[in-house]
C-alpha cells in the first residue's frame, strides 16, 4: 500500500484506503464515492472559512498615544492632542468619556469599572468646538479625529496620582428601531497616569521580590536551589510599589559566579507601576527571564535584580548552586546498570559452579 510520506493525512493516504475498500472490479461505484467525497470535503471548508460579517467589515478603532505620563504642579494647566482613527469602512457615531482607575494587574493592564467616579474628573475637559465629553460624535469612514484634552490642576489640589483611562467607543442609539441581533461594537482607550505634585520628581519606593526560578532541572533546599549546570533556567520577579507615586523600572538582571563576577547581564523592560500596586519583571522582549550556564558554571551563583529610579534603588537576589545533575543522573544510571550486570552474572556463575 503507497502513502504520501510527507503528510498522514495528504491525499496519498486517503487514495490507498479507497482502493483498499472497493472491489477492483466496481471502478464506476468507486468513482461515484470518491466524488461524494470531495463535493463534501470542499462544501465543509467552505462552512468553516467563510468569515463573518463582522470580520469582512474591518470593523476596528485606534487612538494615539496609547499612554500618557505626565508630571504636573499645582495651578497649572497642560492640553493633549489625541488622534481617533476610524478603520471602519462606513460613517460611525463615538462617544468619549474618562473613566478613572486605581489598579492594574500584574503586566500593567488597568482594571476598569465603568461606573467608577471621581470628584477630580472636573479637572478635564475637551477644548473641541464641537466634541464633548459623553456625546456622542462622527468620524467619517477610514478618517480620524482629534480630541484636545484639557488638564487644569488647582491651586489647593492634593500631591497625589490621578489614574485615568480616555475610553472611545462607537455610539449606537437602537432603543426605539426594534433592533433585533447582535449589535457589534469597537472600543478603545488611552491610560493617563498623572503626577500631580510640588517637585520634578517625588519621592518613590520601589521593592524587588519574589524573584524565582521557573524551569529546569531545579531542586530546592530553603532558600537555595540547586539546578543542572547545562540546562536554561527561567526566573520570574515582581516589583512592587509601595509609594504615593508611580515610578519607572529601569534596571539589570544579573548572574554573578564566584568572586562576584558578572557572566550573564540582561536589561529589565522599563514600564510604570503604580502607586500601591505590583508588577511583573520582564527582559526587553517582554518575556522572563533565561540564563543558560555552561560546563564553567560550577558551583554557587548570585542571581540579583536591580532596579533604579530618579530618586531611588531597589535590589533583591537569591542564591543558585549550579551542579553536572544530569550528567551526575546519567552516570549514576550506567553505574547502576553495570553493577546490575555484574550481580547477575555473577550470580550465573556461582550456580554453574553449584
Amino acid at each position: 500500500m503507497k502513502t504520501n510520506k510527507y503528510h498522514p493525512s495528504g491525499p496519498g493516504l486517503i487514495g490507498s484506503q479507497i482502493f483498499k475498500a472497493w472491489p477492483c472490479g466496481d471502478r464506476y461505484t468507486m468513482s461515484v464515492w470518491v466524488a461524494m467525497t470531495i463535493s463534501f470535503l470542499l462544501l465543509l471548508t467552505s462552512v468553516i472559512c467563510y468569515p463573518t460579517s463582522a470580520t469582512a467589515a474591518g470593523y476596528g478603532l485606534s487612538i494615539y498615544p496609547p499612554l500618557l505620563r505626565v508630571h504636573i504642579k499645582p495651578g497649572k494647566t497642560i492640553t493633549q492632542v489625541f488622534k481617533i482613527d476610524n478603520l471602519i469602512n462606513e460613517n460611525k457615531f463615538f462617544i468619549a468619556r474618562l473613566v478613572p482607575f486605581t489598579d492594574a494587574d500584574l503586566f500593567g493592564n488597568p482594571i476598569l469599572n465603568l461606573k467608577s467616579t471621581a470628584s477630580w474628573l472636573t479637572y478635564f475637559s475637551l477644548t473641541n468646538s464641537s466634541i464633548k465629553l459623553g456625546e456622542p460624535f462622527t468620524i467619517k469612514a477610514n478618517s480620524s479625529e482629534q480630541l484636545i484634552l484639557s488638564l487644569t490642576v488647582p491651586e489647593n489640589a492634593s500631591l497625589k496620582d490621578l489614574y485615568v483611562t480616555l475610553l472611545v467607543s462607537t455610539y449606537s442609539n437602537t432603543g426605539g428601531l426594534g433592533y433585533q441581533g447582535t449589535q457589534v461594537s469597537a472600543t478603545t482607550g488611552s491610560n493617563l497616569l498623572i503626577t500631580i505634585a510640588s517637585e520634578a520628581y517625588p519621592p518613590t519606593l520601589l521593592r524587588v521580590e519574589n524573584i524565582t526560578p521557573t524551569s529546569g532541572w531545579l531542586f530546592k533546599f530553603g532558600s537555595w536551589y540547586l539546578a543542572d549546570s547545562i540546562t536554561s533556567v527561567s526566573f520570574t520577579a515582581q516589583v512592587i510599589n509601595r509609594g504615593d507615586f508611580a515610578a519607572e523600572t529601569k534596571g539589570i538582571f544579573k548572574v554573578a559566579g564566584q568572586k562576584a563576577e558578572p557572566v550573564y547581564l540582561e536589561g529589565v523592560l522599563p514600564v510604570n507601576v503604580l502607586a500601591k500596586t505590583k508588577r511583573a519583571l520582564q527582559n526587553n522582549h517582554g518575556e522572563n527571564f533565561v540564563f543558560t550556564p555552561n560546563l564553567g558554571n560550577i558551583g554557587p551563583h548570585r542571581v540579583t535584580i536591580s532596579i533604579k529610579t530618579d530618586n531611588a534603588n531597589a535590589e533583591n537576589s537569591l542564591t543558585v548552586i549550579f551542579l553536572p545533575l544530569k550528567v551526575s543522573f546519567g552516570l549514576a544510571l550506567a553505574g547502576l546498570f553495570l553493577i546490575v550486570i555484574y550481580q547477575t552474572t555473577k550470580s550465573k556463575k556461582e550456580t554453574c559452579i553449584l
